[in-house]
């Protein structure tokens, strides 16, 4: 357990994916803390080095990589590299790092370093850097003369004093580059942060030559390295890169690439004592310092996924479309916002609105489930996204408003209908899964299974006692509500209501022990359904309303299901399940079918199955911490509001038929008003 005392810092999303292991936002004394973090050297990072300090607790400097995010750290654009160093940080050349304990000590393997080559030249040919928010092109001086490139910085930035330089080493640079380089091009580049005002920088306060040229469009920094034929910097991350791109590179402060034997160095660290290659630096400082996450999925990835993710988004930034999100109900809207991306447009229109209104082609149209119909039947497939609840929801039913911990967005149908393609079905038929997929996979089952999860978490978790005398074999079957979508597009035969399935069973195993639990929202009277009808009653052997359906499927011999997600929740559990519609995890060669399913051609492993939809299919988000979040993650999360809601459970109103309206409301109030906030 990590703890942190910066709202910042909490705020990253998948940080518990970056660090593996649970995080703590201000931690209570006697936490059973492994490490304390903090950012950097920064001034913010006092409380959390005191901290530290005080508890005898190790402490880990977090920093940005140096391949970080799409877009600025300064727009909250969020970081897909972290690094995390428990000696020092690599800006500060006062004292030691784990990247400069790396190159000192370490030797790198062959294949380290033939992936760092591939790595290095990915990045050359695609112009990756630190951001990537522009693709905007440099245009030299058409001359015959050398370009001299000198690299500002933003005032204060604290790798300028840790890299030993001051505003002093700016000064000294520029005069030194007018020097040596009379009658040549000299450029300034203005830092990006500069560019969006969000901060001031050294070399715009000097009074600089008239044949200085300043580069004060925010230009992608490896086009415009590529033009220069000396790159002078103080510590800026630039000069690494310029590097890469063998250029000569001078440093005036102790950047992290400097007194290596690649550059020339007004300083020296005589710490420093071998002489790397720069594949061998580039090795140590991108590949084995930082850690990166898959963008995709915010699960523990490598830098090759990073640069694959932010070159699609380079090539898709400009053919970025508004969302019209249709016929979302208002107290929906609320939890919509943080599933999609910070600078994606959404409006929120009613269903009845957008019927009268011609259909825009340069918008997609995105919907709950398959509901605002008579708006989709006038739109082609490709201009509709259809969302939906995730696999592990919630700790409360969404009926009462609680919010949703992960969201499913498919464009191309949905997993619950297998009448038509869907992602996650497409993710199934054609992903090929790795290890550290796979290796995901299962920590996140046997986490599933060990803290008894399932989609809502409401049920009790208490013994379930059945009048079994005679050992038959127990058959269980999970209610569902009458009108779900997954039944209504999910059967296509003879049994398509939890009676006909009753029916079924009884007349195929009339000697079996038929265990039923209607579904929650049912007992609740919150959703369209019958559980105590004495039809019902009769096909079943027991009917169970209090204990959860996971108690249930612990004593299932089989688990006999429509489309419920429950023959999922059985299958992590090892338990035999029969479909008799087509629910998302049939026809894989996992469970027995009633129906066939032509489009699913993949026989899978159970590994494979939760990896594509509990990492790669859904979207999830943490609402304590308020960011993107890994799956994992969030079942921790819920498991820990489990806790707290149980405890309180006999502290509040009963769930009675006389309170539940108004609970539901004043709760509703509240998350929205949490929301808004």
């Amino acid at each position: 357990m990590i703890g942190i005392y910066s709202k910042g810092i909490a705020e990253i999303p998948f940080l518990e994916s970056f660090l593996q292991d649970e995080v703590v936002l201000n931690p209570k004394d006697g936490y059973p803390l492994t490490y304390i973090a903090g950012w950097g050297k920064k001034p913010s990072a006092t409380q959390a080095l005191i901290k530290a300090k005080k508890l005898s607790i190790p402490y880990l400097s977090l920093e940005d990589g140096f391949i970080r995010s799409v877009e600025l750290g300064v727009l909250k654009g969020p970081p897909l590299s972290l690094i995390i160093d428990p000696v020092g940080i690599y800006y500060d050349a006062t004292c030691s790092s784990r990247l400069e304990e790396i190159l000192n000590e370490e030797t790198f393997s062959e294949e380290l370093l033939a992936e760092a080559r591939v790595c290095m030249k990915f990045i050359v040919e695609h112009k990756i850097s630190k951001y990537n928010h522009t693709n905007e092109r440099f245009v030299p001086l058409i001359n015959t003369k050398k370009n001299i490139l000198l690299v500002d910085q933003t005032a204060n930035d604290m790798s300028v004093e840790l890299g030993l330089a001051n505003e002093q080493s700016f000064r000294q640079m520029y005069e030194h580059a007018l020097n040596i380089y009379p009658d040549e091009n000299i450029y300034i580049k203005v830092h990006p942060d500069v560019i969006a005002r969000k901060k001031e920088g050294y070399l715009s306060k000097l009074s600089l030559d008239p044949r200085v040229n300043i580069i004060s469009k925010d230009i992608n920094p490896i086009d415009l390295v590529s033009y220069m034929d000396h790159v002078m910097v103080v510590t800026s991350q630039l000069g690494f890169e310029a590097l890469m791109l063998g250029k000569k590179v001078s440093c005036f402060g102790v950047p992290f690439y400097a007194c290596w034997g690649l550059t020339e160095d007004h300083l020296t660290c005589e710490r420093r004592t071998r002489q790397r290659s720069l594949v061998e630096v580039f090795a140590a400082a991108y590949l084995r310092y930082p850690s990166y996450i898959r963008p995709q999925t915010g699960i523990s990835g490598h830098l090759l996924d990073v640069l694959e993710y932010i070159k699609l988004h380079k090539e898709m930034k400009d053919n970025t479309k508004i969302n019209k999100l249709v016929g979302i109900p208002i107290w929906k809207r609320q939890f919509m916002r943080p599933f999609f991306d910070k600078y994606t447009t959404l409006n929120f229109i009613s269903s009845h609105s957008q019927s009268t209104r011609p259909i825009a082609n340069e918008y997609k149209y995105i919907v709950w489930s398959y509901q605002a119909g008579e708006v989709t039947q006038r739109l082609h497939e490709t201009q509709i996204e259809r969302i939906e609840d995730g696999f592990f929801r919630s700790v409360g039913l969404g009926s009462n408003f609680h919010p949703p911990w992960s969201l499913v967005k498919d464009d191309l149908g949905m997993y619950f209908n297998p009448k038509a393609p869907s992602r996650l079905e497409q993710i199934l038929n054609t992903t090929g899964f790795d290890e550290v997929d796979l290796k995901e996979a299962r920590l996140i089952r046997k986490y599933i299974i060990e803290h008894e999860l399932s989609k809502y978490n409401t049920d009790i978790s208490r013994e379930l006692n059945i009048n079994n005398e005679d050992n038959r074999k127990v058959l269980f079957v999970p209610g569902q509500v009458a009108d779900d979508a997954s039944i209504i597009y999910g059967c296509a035969n003879d049994i398509r209501t939890i009676e006909d399935l009753l029916t079924n069973l009884r007349n195929t195993y009339p000697n079996a022990f038929i265990l039923f639990k209607p579904h929650p929202d049912v007992v609740k009277g919150n959703r369209r359904g019958m559980y105590l009808d004495s039809k019902l009653i009769n096909l079943c052997d027991h009917i169970e309303t209090e204990a959860s359906v996971l108690q249930c499927i612990k004593i299932a011999d089989e688990v006999h299901t429509l489309t419920s997600q429950t023959g999922f929740d059985a299958l992590l559990r090892g338990k035999k399940v029969y479909t008799y519609g087509g629910p998302f995890y049939a026809g894989w060669g996992l469970t027995s079918d009633l129906i066939n399913f032509p489009r699913r051609t993949r026989m899978l492993s159970l590994d494979e199955l939760v990896a594509g939809t509990l990492i790669y299919y859904p979207k999830y988000y943490n609402w304590d911490l308020k960011q993107q979040a890994d799956c994992r993650s969030v079942l921790r999360k819920l498991v820990s509001l489990r806790e707290k809601k149980s405890k309180a459970r006999f502290s509040g109103l009963l769930d009675t038929n006389k309170t539940r309206w108004l609970r539901k409301y004043m709760h509703l109030s509240r998350e929205l008003l949490g929301r808004v906030r």
